[in-house]
């Protein structure tokens, strides 16, 4: 790893890397999941991220190229939103189910781990396509589920 962290901020110990089994957080409507989580952690369990802006690369990495997998309706309607399917169907106003999409991440100088988005999906009563209501939505709320994340891992606030 490229940029260590010798030392934890809590409690002054030696920090060294290794991997969270599992770390799950999120806000509504999305919830984030990884396994295998590379992280640093001391004596005393005290986590911090394997770069300072590991964090951020993975805002970055979600929203930039796994968010696009998700298959996602349309919004229309300036002041009361619809939502709409590719085939032009009008979306139901409540989820079928949650509906995990999973996919693999490596930070640079990092083990790879892997990750999952969870997000209500909607059946399309046209075609049968299942798929969140907006992608916009997902993106507006992944900040959010990564700041939770973030608390999930025990990862210390900055700032």
């Amino acid at each position: 790893m490229t940029a260590k962290v010798k030392v934890c901020s809590r409690c002054s110990g030696a920090m060294n890397a290794t991997a969270l089994e599992k770390v799950s957080a999120g806000e509504a409507p999305v919830r984030i999941s990884m396994t295998g989580f590379p992280v640093f952690a001391c004596a005393k369990g005290h986590h911090s991220p394997v770069h300072r802006d590991f964090m951020v690369w993975l805002m970055h990495e979600l929203r930039d190229r796994h968010l696009n997998a998700i298959p996602a309706g349309e919004a229309k309607g300036m002041l009361f939103k619809k939502y709409h399917c590719a085939c032009g169907a009008e979306l139901p106003s409540q989820p079928a189910r949650n509906a995990s999409f999973a996919f693999d991440l490596a930070y640079p100088d990092a083990p790879a781990f892997k990750g999952a988005i969870e997000v209500p999906v909607f059946t399309c009563g046209s075609c049968g396509k299942e798929q969140a209501r907006s992608a916009k939505e997902i993106a507006g709320a992944t900040p959010a589920a990564i700041a939770a994340l973030n608390d999930a891992a025990g990862f210390p606030h900055s700032g």
